[in-house]
């Protein structure tokens, strides 16, 4: 068995490529000569999420310049230099409603609206720390680098291309430097901003870039502090209220994501506290996004419930607590046999106790977590008893989760008494100690371990017996059988032998019978299970059918008169057993301590 299996997310994310590579809408930009070259079948989406883990489908590694998908990400460079006063001083936040190239400034001030325009942008450029040209562009180029956890790069080609091109953002610079927003030389802002926008990136790059705007400016790669805290989420606001230009209202209303996209077909979109998404197809829509990014980020935020405004997820560990089967078993009372082979092999059964709201970000940790962990694992338990909505994302995840361990060989058990959360690959068990149950059954039958029935030598009370003592317990014994339901009656309540079939403690609560515990073959079940506890009427009743050795209490006193020899064997064996089982009860708290 292989000890990784592919996330459902990465299938998840193939089909979602592989429908939306078929849209044929849109044009490849060609007012940038080089951009016009761009192969119009490419496609790559890639999700980042805030510990360091990427999903990726399609053209992912794939280079394209950054275009105007770099400005919240200088813009919070700008931020992070110059302190959001001293920035809105020459840069507002408003949104315009304008195309991204649009020739308007703030009557009033001069400002430009905001800095996801490309006047705006032009200003913050200008704002980063740098004496001068040169070094304002290489502080640029390293923040963008840190943002992307590795070396970034210009593509000179599409630098001259900008520069040849670029009559409306001059003439938007000479405007603002006559306003007086653009404090600085104009060719040297123009070439520092031009360069900015020819920086060479990937889908991957754009994923990482933006997980790190969404993890409060810390790169989930690196671990580096790219900008502050603050600087990242001035940079999520102007992306969430003017990122895609003019379509940013019904963006924000369909997609719920801060999101920016660029004229190289670049799109980025973050859910803040919990992933990054970059996607790249180069046809653009009228407005100048891409098609298939809008597509994918507006599909991948509906399917996967990553709608800013929705409730969000209560914090905390997702993992309640892990467990495996050859150190946490049921309750159920197994022979010697039996408990050696579960010791030996327990380990193909995995537990994983989860809590607190499952939303993406939850789901996607638990099932990055359950497939990462598969050595010799054959059954999954899931148990969900502590958890608590269960968004209709987290379903879809978990549900691709257990059809794709079952493909693999992995049977996945889900503990859910009260949800109902839909899981049509998964068998529901309604408690842990059921679904352990049902597990062990499995792992005795795959190894041939089970015993359907047990020889009164073979019982864990008469194992260390002589044999000479075995025969002679048989003079005082009474084969009987039970049917299912068939309760024990009082006249057996010394001891009763299980031969085959398997035998239940129930209590009545309310007059309804709940099962505690059950006992199967090559085990016994004595006087203490018949008492009355605590006010609640103790039974014991038959599984199945059922064959029992049975010590009546009228045989027990004869034997006592009888065969003392016997009678001391017996009394050290309980005591013995009883030991053993504590033993045991002590191992068992222990794990699920840890």
């Amino acid at each position: 068995m292989s000890g990784t299996i592919i996330s459902p997310i990465h299938d998840l994310l193939n089909d979602l490529h592989g429908r939306l590579q078929e849209e044929r809408g849109g044009e490849v930009a060609t007012y940038i000569p080089e951009l016009g070259k761009a192969d119009p079948e490419w496609f790559g989406v890639a999700v980042a999420t805030l510990d360091g883990v990427l999903y990726e489908a399609g053209d992912t590694e794939v280079p394209f310049t950054i275009q105007s998908v770099s400005k919240p990400f200088v813009y919070a460079l700008a931020l992070q230099d110059r302190g959001m006063e001293r920035v809105l001083q020459q840069v507002g936040v408003e949104p315009t409603g304008d195309a991204f190239n649009a020739v308007r400034l703030e009557p009033e001030t001069g400002r430009p609206y905001n800095p996801m325009v490309n006047a705006g942008a032009i200003v913050t450029s200008s704002l980063v720390d740098g004496a001068d040209a040169e070094a304002r562009l290489d502080r640029i180029l390293a923040g963008l680098s840190a943002f992307a956890g590795r070396p970034l790069a210009v593509d000179h080609k599409v630098l001259v291309s900008e520069a040849a091109t670029g009559d409306r953002n001059r003439a938007l610079a000479y405007l603002m430097h006559g306003a007086g927003s653009l404090r600085c030389d104009v060719d040297d802002s123009l070439t520092v901003y031009f360069a900015q926008c020819s920086t060479l990136v990937t889908t991957r790059d754009l994923a990482v870039m933006t997980a790190t705007l969404a993890g409060g400016g810390v790169n989930p790669i690196t671990g580096q502090q790219v900008v502050s805290v603050e600087a990242a989420a001035g940079a999520l606001t102007v992306m969430a209220t003017c990122g895609t230009y003019d379509y940013a209202g019904e963006w924000l209303m369909r997609a719920g994501l801060p999101a920016k996209s660029g004229v190289s077909g670049g799109l980025i979109a973050a859910l803040p506290s919990q992933l990054g998404l970059g996607v790249f197809s180069p046809p653009l829509d009228p407005r100048g996004n891409s098609v298939r990014g809008v597509a994918a980020c507006q599909e991948l935020s509906g399917r996967f419930g990553l709608h800013l405004m929705r409730p969000t997820e209560r914090p905390g560990p997702v993992f309640h607590r892990t467990l495996r089967g050859d150190t946490a078993h049921s309750s159920r009372v197994r022979c010697h046999d039996e408990r050696a082979a579960l010791t030996r092999a327990g380990r193909a059964i995995a537990v994983y106790e989860v809590r607190g709201d499952l939303a993406f970000n939850a789901a996607e940790e638990v099932v990055r977590t359950i497939t990462a962990d598969t050595e010799s694992v054959r059954w999954v338990i899931l148990d969900l008893l502590r958890a608590g909505r269960v968004q209709t994302v987290a379903a879809t995840l978990l549900e691709a989760m257990a059809a794709k361990l079952g493909e693999r060989g992995i049977t996945m058990v889900v503990v859910d008494s009260e949800q109902g959360v839909p899981l049509p690959s998964a068998i529901v068990a309604a408690t842990r100690d059921a679904a352990l149950e049902l597990c062990e059954d499995a792992l005795l039958a795959a190894e041939d371990a089970a015993r359907h029935s047990v020889s009164l030598h073979e019982q864990d009370l008469l194992r260390a017996l002589d044999d000479d003592l075995v025969y002679a317990l048989r003079d005082y014994l009474e084969t009987r059988d039970y049917q299912p339901g068939e309760r024990l009656v009082e006249d057996v309540a010394a001891l009763a032998f299980i031969l085959s079939g398997g035998l239940a403690r129930e209590v009545v609560v309310g007059g309804r019978a709940v099962r505690e515990t059950s006992m199967g073959p090559g085990t016994a079940v004595g006087r203490l299970a018949l008492l009355d506890d605590t006010g609640h009427a103790h039974r014991i009743v038959a599984e199945g059918p059922t064959r029992c050795e049975v010590l009546t209490t009228a045989n027990l006193t004869r034997l006592e008169r009888e065969n003392a020899r016997l009678v001391d064997a017996l009394r050290w064996s309980i005591a013995r057993a009883l030991a053993a089982r504590l033993h045991r009860a002590d191992a068992e708290n222990h794990a699920l301590m840890r």
